[in-house]
């Protein structure tokens, strides 16, 4: 007989006390931040924190850095989140939600409270109040928040909850904990069918076909492993589509893609080798040129232009660079994974 343990329970009466008191003081506002280039995750765990401080009268308000890759659910989600440019020690009450302070880059931030994931070293994180547990998705977390404490539910916030646990667990096939499961069976009630659909199946930008069939032809394959680029682009959005793309290959089950811009070279990583963690590829392969952020299962980092000393505005420049940068990103990148 197998028998499954309940879900370990961190969040208990001394943990819900010390919460509640952060997240209901009235007539302060909580600025939570939430990753860069935030997925499904971020903004869903975020929304769930900023619901709950609503359900005790404080005011909260969601950013985040770069760019949201799902087209509809930046229709779904409005104006609740906002796009700045950096994150800054700007409010007396703030959160990280999906980030953690270990992951900020020369940004001065002494948050409030800190929710997240992490398999890593917690010792460093400074903050009056933190949930830091092992799930895959800090979507279950605050599942568990919301239903702990007894905070009502909408149908889009248990929408977006759900598809961030699915879209990161693969609709629960890989990489997910009882807790995760626990959470989608007890949002699962709530969701809204038709936007979940829409959610799963988005639209997809004529960019992105436009940078797929640059990819295609510009493909390195070794073994399951796939390397290529999409060149010069304006908008690098379109690069973790393009990157699923890519694994839908025959025989592929890893694959990097990266495209450059005036400044930086913009590279996303995605595997479904569950023996690999690609943040911890990406950090060996180009840790000293920037931080890595996201998961095991994906990950991507932006590396400065001024790395290689070529400037991307000259065109008589760019064919030299662009070889360059290919030269340097898959020898480092396919010595790693082969070493891994």
């Amino acid at each position: 007989m197998i028998i499954i343990a309940p879900m370990l329970r961190r969040l208990n009466f001394w943990k819900q006390r010390n919460f509640k008191k952060l997240v209901s003081q009235q007539g302060e506002t909580i600025i939570i931040y939430t990753r860069n280039n935030p997925d499904s995750d971020s903004i869903a765990s975020s929304l769930a924190l900023k619901r709950i401080a609503e359900h005790y009268s404080m005011d909260a308000t969601i950013y985040f850095t770069g760019a949201i890759q799902n087209k509809t659910l930046i229709n779904i989600i409005g104006d609740d989140v906002t796009n700045i440019p950096v994150i800054s020690q700007s409010h007396k009450v703030t959160a990280l939600v999906d980030l953690l302070p270990t992951e900020l880059t020369g940004e001065k931030l002494t948050p409030t409270i800190v929710i997240g994931h992490t398999l890593g070293n917690t010792e460093k994180i400074r903050c009056e109040y933190q949930d830091i547990r092992t799930t895959d998705t800090t979507s279950a977390i605050m599942i568990d928040y919301l239903k702990t404490l007894r905070v009502a539910i909408d149908k889009r916030l248990a929408t977006l909850l759900l598809f961030a646990i699915r879209e990161k667990t693969r609709a629960l096939l890989t990489k997910f904990t009882l807790e995760d499961i626990e959470a989608y069976w007890y949002i699962h009630r709530y969701i809204d069918m038709e936007m979940l659909n829409s959610l799963e199946h988005p639209s997809a930008k004529l960019e992105t076909f436009e940078d797929l069939s640059r990819a295609i032809g510009n493909k390195i394959i070794k073994g399951a492993s796939l390397f290529t680029t999409v060149g010069f682009v304006k908008d690098t959005t379109t690069i973790p589509k393009v990157c699923k793309y890519m694994l839908d290959i025959e025989g592929v089950s890893t694959a990097l893609v990266f495209a450059v811009d005036a400044t930086k070279i913009y590279v996303y990583a995605e595997s479904r080798n569950m023996e690999l963690n690609m943040k911890n590829i990406l950090k060996k392969a180009f840790g000293d040129w920037g931080d890595v952020a996201g998961g095991t299962s994906n990950a991507s980092i932006s590396i400065p232009l001024g790395v290689f000393g070529i400037a991307a505005d000259v065109d008589s420049a760019k064919p030299l660079l662009l070889k360059s940068v290919i030269d340097a990103i898959s020898s480092r990148y396919f010595y790693v994974l082969e070493a891994e």
